[in-house]
This record gives structure tokens, C-alpha cells and sequence, in this order.
């Protein structure tokens, strides 16, 4: 299988790195389907193609999840520091009442 075709699926460029971690959980997880189920539709390369699309978008969103949580981590850390020492702090961050 070849990159560009995870790409056009995709509609976007990704990096090798993110195409073969995707296609390493892919082949594993076509492997795994395959024990379970003994469809032959599972083995053919569209349906590889099919599970590294869902794999890079995976570990994308992934991503994107941990980055937010450390910078909201941080942000919290750099409240803290400019706040009274000892004083009482929320860091809870509730909404608004619609």
C-alpha cells in the first residue's frame, strides 16, 4: 500500500511517521478481524487502505487531545504561580448559564 492513497481518502498530506504508525495498527487490527471473523473482504487492500485511513485520523485526534490537555495543565500550573500563596483557587473551569 502506498501513502497517497491513505492521503486522497484523507483529502490532506500526512507524514510518513503518521502513515506507518496508522499502518502498523491497521495491519494488526485486519489481522485480528480476519481470526475473528474469516471474511475474505477483510483481507483485501481497500479494506487495509480503509482501516489506515481510520488509524491516522485516530491517532490525529488522539494527539490533538493530549496537546490540549497538557496546555490546559500548564495553563492551570501558571495560574496557580500568580495566585496568593495559600489562597483559596477554583480551577474548575464551569459555563455560563445558557
Amino acid at each position: 500500500m502506498e501513502k497517497k492513497e491513505v492521503e486522497e481518502l484523507l483529502g490532506y498530506s500526512i507524514l510518513d511517521s503518521q502513515f506507518e504508525e496508522a499502518l502498523r495498527c491497521a495491519e494488526r487490527k485486519q489481522k485480528y478481524i480476519y481470526e475473528c471473523e474469516k471474511r475474505s473482504a477483510v483481507l483485501q487492500h481497500w479494506y487495509l487502505v480503509k482501516l489506515t485511513e481510520e488509524y491516522v485520523r485516530s491517532l490525529a485526534f488522539s494527539k490533538f487531545t493530549v496537546d490540549l490537555c497538557r496546555e490546559l495543565r500548564n495553563m492551570e500550573k501558571e495560574h496557580l504561580t500568580h495566585c496568593v500563596k495559600g489562597a483559596p483557587t477554583a480551577i474548575h473551569i464551569v459555563s455560563a448559564p445558557a
